[in-house]
């Protein structure tokens, strides 16, 4: 029973006892910042003992206040020390970063990849077979796109390159799609940037995206053109024609000074606001 009081009291006695006989040597200017300290500590042991709201801290005097500081700091220890970025109590760390990046109005993308465990339960994906089985019939992965009153259906794959557009991507970029379309026999969108010469020189399928620019087909003023449409949808390289309802779009000016865009899109040389 000695040993149990003189574990729980022994701090509290040692900073009364350091504090008491320090006095009389105050006249050493190093010994008052310790003097102080101890002082202070003691104080607060008094306290403990006479309080009785906690028991924590009356059978531990002094010592008992770091329970009560560690509990207070907890959620501050966990979030920035323990807490990982996908642990949702009831928000991810990086629930919240998005949240703080959107307000802040800042980009809240992060490329290449994820940190999440995609091995854990819960997320499935296809691997690669080291021996894939063979097809018994590739034409299968097709779909007739056209009703009865279509003049000219078209057998569309079920694989095909999505819309990028020439400007985004370079002449050679382009070219290598479109061949790569007319080799696998698949179609090619060309986004919303009209059909360039790149796009024909190979004559892959093409799926012409018309946008709110009207780029392609369109009059020297910005309005749609039915005459150019026209004469472009009929080329027989022009399989589908997608049309693009609506975009949203930062509003901005931009120069465009590239004479081949413009050219292909059929806009004017000058400084637009979209």
């Amino acid at each position: 029973m000695s040993l149990s009081l003189l574990s729980r009291y022994a701090f509290f006695a040692a900073c009364v006892i350091f504090t008491l006989a320090s006095l009389p040597f105050l006249q050493h200017d190093w010994l008052w910042p310790i003097t102080a300290v101890t002082g202070i500590l003691s104080l607060i042991g008094v306290f403990d003992l006479l309080q009785s709201p906690h028991a924590v801290r009356r059978n531990y005097p002094i010592l008992g206040n770091i329970r009560y500081l560690v509990e207070g700091i907890r959620p501050e220890i966990r979030q920035y020390l323990l807490e990982s970025d996908s642990d949702a109590l009831p928000f991810s760390r990086a629930q919240r970063s998005l949240v703080y990046s959107r307000a802040k109005n800042e980009s809240a993308d992060k490329p290449f990849g994820t940190l999440i465990d995609v091995y854990q339960s819960g997320f499935e994906f296809i691997g690669h077979s080291m021996r894939p089985a063979p097809l018994s019939d590739p034409s299968g992965f097709r779909v007739m796109v056209g009703g009865p009153q279509c003049t000219q259906p078209y057998s569309a794959s079920v694989f095909n390159i999505s819309a990028m557009s020439f400007g985004s991507l370079s002449a050679n970029a382009i070219r290598a799609l479109n061949q790569g379309a007319k080799l696998g026999n698949f179609a090619h969108d060309t986004g919303e940037g009209s059909i360039s010469a790149y796009h024909r020189e190979n004559g892959g399928d093409l799926t012409w995206e018309l946008g709110s620019g009207y780029f392609g087909c369109r009059t020297a003023d910005g309005r749609f053109d039915p005459e150019r449409f026209a004469a472009q949808a009929q080329t027989p390289q022009v399989r589908m024609i997608e049309i693009k309802m609506s975009q949203k779009l930062n509003c901005q000016y931009v120069d465009l000074k590239n004479f081949t865009l413009l050219f292909f899109r059929g806009a004017r040389k000058q400084l637009l606001v979209v």
